[in-house]
């Protein structure tokens, strides 16, 4: 599936085996080939931050999140194995401040997802204009996805499982929309005090691995 995987020192083999994307740790860098978002097209891109999502609060941290750094435009950048009964795909994850949110999509119908009580699904819809500018947008998104999880602010293979919340971990409300042919999502996450984080996502094929470099 993914080219033959050499680390930075041709000379040598390297330090650790390296051959699946889940394997990946603080240091260590993914290859992407050519792809229709400019922000991972023919990237380097390199594993800053390790963190975890607990979904189901029964099986622990089913996400291990790594942390890309910034796109060009300042916004982070995340990615993660995704598997959800269809095979695994790698979801690339854009940041998204409120100004970028109502210029991709409509807020109005967004906001409904916090609507205390509510008993239907959200749709939501991007806008026209917005789509022909960003690849990552997907012409409309239906919730499937709403329930309370825990964010951990390490790497769950640092960490011990224990009945007891750590103070490393954050529980959040979290919603998810997902487009029709399940290309696409929209992730948002809403902390104790208001603050609300949101990503734009995209689910590709782990054959856009060109190569995956551990850390010298």
């Amino acid at each position: 599936m993914f080219k033959k995987i050499f680390g930075r020192d041709k000379s040598s083999a390297p330090a650790r085996s390296l051959d699946h994307p889940r394997k990946l740790n603080k240091g260590d860098a993914i290859k992407i080939g050519f792809d229709e978002h400019p922000e991972i097209s023919d990237a380097e891109l390199f594993v800053q931050k390790v963190t975890g999502l607990d979904l189901s609060a029964q099986s622990g941290y089913e996400r291990r999140v790594f942390h890309l750094g910034q796109t060009k435009d300042n916004r982070p950048l995340l990615m993660w194995i995704q598997d959800e009964g269809m095979g695994e795909q790698l979801a690339f994850a854009y940041g998204a401040d409120q100004p970028h949110v109502e210029a991709m999509i409509h807020v109005d119908q967004f906001a409904e997802l916090f609507t205390p009580d509510r008993d239907y699904l959200v749709k939501v819809k991007s806008h026209k204009q917005a789509r022909l500018d960003n690849p990552w947008l997907a012409k409309s998104y239906v919730q499937d996805q709403a329930q309370e999880v825990y964010w951990l602010d390490k790497d769950p293979n640092d960490t011990e499982t224990t009945a007891a919340m750590s103070n490393d971990e954050n529980v959040c409300d979290y919603f998810r929309l997902t487009s029709k042919d399940r290309t696409a999502a929209i992730e948002a996450f809403v902390f104790e005090g208001g603050r609300t984080d949101v990503y734009f996502v995209k689910y590709l094929p782990l054959y856009k691995i060109e190569e995956l470099m551990p850390a010298a």
